[in-house]
């Protein structure tokens, strides 16, 4: 060695590997005759602790610094130092071998920024990241001989931020899914499928495994077992398998399998990511299942009253009754009917319909028919009862314009005494099939008007069926009401041709109604004997 190279070069690090290395063999030769350029460039090179590669001559020999030499990982250093570029980078010679080709033609420097390069540098094909600048060396003469690279690696940044991304769009995805751990799993499952650094992700809800992302296990892992049975889970090589919302004294309601990132260190790092993916999920499936309980609970409370609020249907086969919400998650809404047993051996009846419909209406229902059933029991004959319901609904508010129906059945005179408040007439079905409509003491929707109720008399046959029913079951918004009472006329007198009077209101329910709209329907029946 020379003295410029002994006073340049450190005898630790890469300095030591630079001065084992026999120059002599490569094509730069001897370093007492290297060129002025060339020495400037290593004397930069092993002057700064900024990673720096030299490389000089017509096959790029390289020289570098202790910086640089960690980003060569565990395989490619000691090496690397005076091999060509081409040799050592033949993996990634495709993507770096233009830039330096092009710094070779043009003088002019490169830069790249958070560059992707797929290096097998310490025993696998790893992703790397760089930001990098390409420089040209010259010699005394101005020609460029040789490309200077000063570079940072950015591979964790970037993978850090992306590992932060992913974190973010999965809390994000799962904010508001509360309705059922199923969708939690769902919504979950479509973020991990997307993310860079999970390969593959396989959910389970208790033992079943309702989504995976990848290539899923034909059989469930013995360490999902342990998990779902209270176990802490495991991390080995590269697979996590973590319990998804585990409670204390209880079980965990599912297990999350995670396999990471295999184009990175199976490290801390990617351990603690793919921690931070399985508690956040965890946690919205702990939300989402408490939600669920709440609302089970609720809705058991919920079905009791509405329950509490539908009459039992009247014994004795001479009586039929059905009800319809139009919300099919409750169990009534604006809609009711009543038959009530009264003094003297009738029997009185009310079908009526609240404005509106859900569980406002459901309540309104409640009030109204409570009114009209305490007042019925104790004998009131269908026009005073309306007008009971008058004064009620003017001090309720939510159950005025209530449309309803009254009847007092004597069925030993075989009489209908009736009135209405704005509801539709009530149809008779006669033995022999002719129908007749009861329109007779009609007056306006409860509390719009301070008159007296009219009542009428009708006199019933054997054999005669009278249909009792709200307006869900005619009236549609693209047609007349006049259009829908002819369907149900026409649907009554074939169904009570062909069925028995407990078939009949199953059977208008689907002949009746026309088009897709639904509406709360309750139906009352009664057959002369």
């Amino acid at each position: 060695m020379n003295d410029w190279f002994e006073a340049t070069v450190p005898h630790d690090g890469c300095g030591a590997a630079a001065r084992a290395v026999d120059w002599g063999s490569t094509s730069l030769g001897h370093p007492r005759a290297w060129p002025e350029g060339l020495r400037s460039a290593v004397e930069l090179c092993f002057s700064t602790l900024f990673p720096t590669l030299v490389t000089w001559g017509p096959d790029l020999v390289m020289i570098y610094n202790d910086g640089y030499r960690r980003m060569l990982g565990s395989d490619l250093h000691p090496r690397a130092m005076g091999c060509p570029a081409a040799e050592l980078w033949g993996q990634i010679w495709e993507d770096v071998g233009p830039l330096f080709d092009e710094v070779l033609t043009s003088g002019e420097p490169t830069w790249n920024e958070d560059m992707l390069l797929w290096m097998n540098r310490s025993g696998y094909v790893e992703e790397t990241r760089f930001t990098f600048s390409y420089s040209p060396l010259r010699d005394a003469d101005g020609v460029v001989r040789g490309v200077m690279d000063i570079a940072t690696e950015t591979t964790q940044q970037v993978v850090d931020q992306r590992r932060l991304g992913t974190l973010g769009l999965l809390s994000t995805a799962l904010h508001g899914h509360r309705d059922s751990p199923a969708e939690v799993a769902e919504a979950a499952t479509v973020v991990l499928a997307a993310s860079a650094d999970v390969e593959q992700a396989h959910l389970y809800l208790g033992t079943e495994l309702v989504s995976s992302t990848g290539d899923g296990p034909s059989a469930r892992p013995t360490d999902v077992d342990d998990v779902l049975g209270g176990g802490p889970g495991s991390w080995r090589e590269g697979t996590l398998v973590a319990p998804l919302g585990a409670r204390r004294g209880r079980p965990p309601l599912g297990a999350l399998v995670l396999v990471g990132n295999r184009r990175r260190p199976l490290d801390d790092a990617q351990h603690s990511f793919l921690e931070l993916l399985t508690r956040t999920t965890g946690t919205a499936l702990l939300e989402a299942e408490e939600h669920r309980r709440e609302v089970a609970e609720a809705r058991s409370v919920s079905d009791a009253l509405q329950r509490a609020m539908v009459p039992s249907p009247p014994d004795s086969p001479r009586w039929c009754t059905r009800y319809r919400p139009a919300d099919d998650t409750l169990d009534v809404g604006g809609d009711w009917f009543d038959v009530v047993d009264q003094p003297g051996g009738t029997s009185g009846l009310v079908v009526g319909d609240c404005v509106g419909h859900g569980v406002e209406a459901a309540a309104c229902m409640g009030r109204l028919s409570s009114a009209g059933r305490a007042v019925m029991l104790a004998g009131a004959g269908p026009a005073q009862a309306l007008e009971t319901m008058d004064d009620f609904a003017r001090t309720n508010p939510g159950t005025e314009f209530a449309t309803v129906f009254c009847g007092v059945v004597d069925p030993v005179r075989r009489v209908l005494v009736y009135s209405s408040a704005g509801h539709p007439p009530a149809l008779v079905v006669a033995a022999d099939g002719s129908t007749r409509w009861l329109d007779q003491a009609r007056g306006m929707p409860l509390a719009v008007s301070r008159e007296r109720r009219a009542e009428h008399a009708e006199q019933l046959q054997p054999g005669d069926t009278v249909l009792l029913y709200t307006d869900g079951l005619v009236e549609r918004r693209d047609e007349t009401l006049g259009a829908g009472l002819v369907r149900l006329a026409r649907a009554a007198a074939a169904a009570c041709g062909t069925a028995t009077l407990q078939e009949i209101p199953d059977r208008l329910l689907v002949d009746v109604p026309a088009g897709e709209a639904r509406d709360d329907v309750a139906l009352v029946l009664y057959r002369v004997p």
